[in-house]
């Protein structure tokens, strides 16, 4: 797991795996386990996540450096302020 930053209404994540299949299963049990857990929190049932998440591939120095800046000022571009979001730089 990279950096990641957990906003009220998504997360931006970076995370390595050893093949696509290991990141799609990965992937759906987040989302499902993370749904399960925010609904029993709020009291609700029902879809949560959108149904297709977003994933992207980093091939370069460049942009690995893009997206980790993307996740740490997607705070700040949202217009939210400490306290109502969490994020982490991975140093590694």
């Amino acid at each position: 797991m990279g950096d990641f930053v957990v906003m009220p209404n998504h997360v931006h994540l970076m995370a390595v795996f050893r093949s696509p299949e290991l990141l799609k299963t990965q992937c759906d049990s987040w989302l499902h386990f993370t749904a399960v857990e925010i609904n029993r929190v709020l009291k609700r049932k029902g879809k949560l996540w959108q149904q297709e998440p977003f994933d992207h591939l980093v091939r370069s120095a460049e942009q690995y450096a893009y997206v980790r800046d993307y996740i740490a000022l997607n705070p700040e571009k949202a217009h939210l302020q400490p306290g109502e979001y969490y994020y982490r730089r991975f140093e590694g």
